[in-house]
């Protein structure tokens, strides 16, 4: 199925679902909010040890919850940490962050004996396209978005860091607010990724040092790393409260290393659920979408 044909078939349940009448055109809607937001945060995340793993690990997760609204800076609002440079009602040009959370070879039988994978984080420019936005007979509102992220790969165990290539991430997304109920937001991404060799690497080499009867060595290359389609709801409980779960599914056929001896499944899901509580926030108050 192509990406618009997928969209297209996304767009088409959530709005027979919401009652909807036929899509129509829809201006930004702005809303004042708090400038900055603090609160807890707590859930529970389960997710392959690394790309292409059959094996998962589950965490459970407590943090500290923060939310700010700057002109350049943007936390938690509607997507990923970000600094934005320039902005109007059809693009977004911002600095884009993400990060991934480490993984112990020990008890992974295809990695017994080598390495850790360490705490990952990425950072780099992002030019954000507004495609559409929607508005239906029942209030709810939508939007289609195109986002061309380019990002450089760190790698820490937080005594040093170290520096591992860089992906090419373009992500296609479909969120709608309201769909289903006033208090929920839906959202559907799907993203295909790239990578340099150094990116590839990390997850897929294996040295001599680390080669064995059933691990012969393996040197990756850069190349087409997989295709992500997510899935998330936020449930607004309450103007302090809200919930979210996700569905994470990623696609590796394709994929350039498939032959590495730690490839493992082309096929890969994951989900998280949690709960977050907003305790403080502050007088000033902004506008935003």
């Amino acid at each position: 199925m192509t990406t618009q044909s997928l969209l297209k078939t996304s767009s088409c349940l959530l709005a027979t679902a919401c009652a909807c009448s036929p899509l129509l055109a829809a201006e930004p809607v702005l809303i004042e909010k708090p400038l900055w937001e603090l609160g807890l945060g707590g859930g529970v995340l389960v997710q392959p040890h690394y790309p292409s793993s059959d094996e998962t690990q589950t965490r459970g997760l407590g943090l500290p919850y923060i939310v700010y609204r700057g002109d350049v800076l943007r936390i938690g609002d509607g997507g990923a940490a970000r600094a934005v440079a320039s902005e109007n009602g059809n693009y977004e040009l911002s600095m884009s962050f993400a990060a991934a959370f480490d993984s112990e070879s020990e008890g992974n039988e295809l990695r017994e004996g080598m390495p850790d994978l360490d705490f990952i984080f990425e950072v780099g420019p992002q030019l954000v396209f507004n495609l559409q936005k929607f508005k239906f007979s029942d209030t709810s509102r939508s939007e289609i978005q195109l986002a061309l992220q380019t990002r450089a790969a760190f790698s820490t165990d937080f005594g040093s860091v170290d520096h591992h290539g860089y992906v090419f991430e373009p992500m296609l997304r479909y969120r709608h607010y309201g769909a289903f109920h006033p208090q929920l937001e839906a959202t559907v991404s799907l993203k295909p990724l790239w990578a340099t060799r150094d990116v590839h690497g990390y997850f897929f080499d294996v040295s001599n040092e680390f080669s064995q009867l059933d691990r012969s060595t393996y040197r990756a290359r850069g190349g087409y790393f997989g295709t992500g389609l997510n899935f998330s709801g936020t449930w607004h409980i309450s103007n302090k409260a809200r919930m979210f779960a996700s569905i994470q599914t990623s696609f590796h056929h394709g994929a350039a290393n498939i032959r590495s001896p730690l490839f493992e499944n082309k096929f890969n899901a994951g989900f998280g659920l949690g709960l977050i509580w907003s305790l403080r926030e502050s007088e000033q108050k902004v506008m935003r979408p």
